[in-house]
């Protein structure tokens, strides 16, 4: 068992009498330990297991006094054991969190800044390159960078613990709470404002093209837009889909109304499938590049 304290601090005129809001309190308090347990998670596995509790107040803000619990799992003690070095301890967890430092312009900076104060540093940017020298993770972006680690970049790349980070800077968005600071015994206040709100957003994952292929197809249409974006609704027979139309040609006939449309018209094309993995899943987009011919659908039927 390990442990590790750690205060958090609300401060601002809504907490001036060292009373908050439970709504604005509990958020924050609940996201604090999904932050934690999502990080333990990603650096422990399942090794080992937190919890964490409150342990007191003070007043002319809010203060709120916590205590990380770490309990390795009895079930593979012995594997702990061997271990343990694999394992972050309470004060390893903490300190992958909360741990101030690590940014500089080029004088001598304190190594192992963790996870709020590296996206705090960061300020929504992505960065121009990551190094690693000498056990230390260096995170530049323009003439400045950030030491760390490379667990606490682990951190940053998750999107569980990016979204528990979120939350817990939720409360700044309240009027009247103007920071909320994390601070560990003997070490330095991290200082988190409301400027701060947009560095924590979470951003989209970076699409991952699986498949990019043009052929021909014939499609029915079901809908058709003369609007800027031109997405009209299409199908080949199965699903409906919306697709953009990019033949200039085919478009300024429309617009000289040298083609009129009828119920169920068909269009022979050529059409650009790309598939793409998303954080959300699959995505399909469809563009038809080239009308290559405009068929009526048939007025009369067939007697052979």
């Amino acid at each position: 068992m390990s442990e590790a304290n750690f205060s958090l601090i609300f401060r601002g005129n809504a907490v001036e009498n060292g009373q908050i809001d439970v709504q604005d309190f509990a958020p924050a308090l609940l996201a604090v330990g999904e932050l934690l347990q999502s990080a333990n998670e990603v650096v422990n596995g399942d090794k080992a297991k937190v919890a964490v509790k409150v342990r007191a107040t003070a007043v002319a803000c809010f203060e709120v006094d916590l205590t990380l619990w770490q309990e390795i799992i009895e079930s593979i003690f012995t594997y702990a054991q061997a271990h343990k070095d694999e394992i972050a301890a309470a004060n390893g967890l903490a300190d992958l969190v909360f741990k101030i430092g690590g940014a500089a312009v080029g004088g001598v900076t304190v190594a192992g800044g963790g996870l709020l104060a590296l996206l705090k540093w960061m300020k929504g940017r992505k960065p121009d390159r990551i190094e690693e020298k000498g056990g230390d993770v260096i995170v530049h972006i323009g003439d400045t960078y950030f030491i760390t680690n490379p667990q606490t970049i682990k951190l940053a790349e998750s999107a569980n613990v990016r979204s528990h980070a979120r939350k817990m800077v939720a409360s700044l968005e309240k009027e009247g709470i103007e920071s909320i600071s994390a601070r560990q015994p003997g070490g330095e206040e991290l200082v988190l404002e409301k400027s701060d709100i947009p560095s924590f957003d979470v951003p989209e994952n970076e699409e991952e093209e699986i498949e990019d292929e043009t052929r021909k197809m014939t499609l029915q249409i079901i809908s058709l837009s003369f609007k800027e974006d031109n997405k009209w609704r299409l199908t080949d027979g199965a699903e409906p889909f919306t697709a953009d139309i990019e033949d200039v040609d085919f478009l300024n006939k429309i617009a000289n109304d040298e083609i009129s449309f009828g119920k169920n018209d068909y269009l022979i094309c050529e059409v650009r499938e790309r598939q793409s993995m998303t954080s959300k899943g699959l995505k399909k987009e469809r563009t038809v590049m080239k009308v290559i011919e405009h068929k009526p659908a048939a007025r009369q039927l067939r007697l052979m």
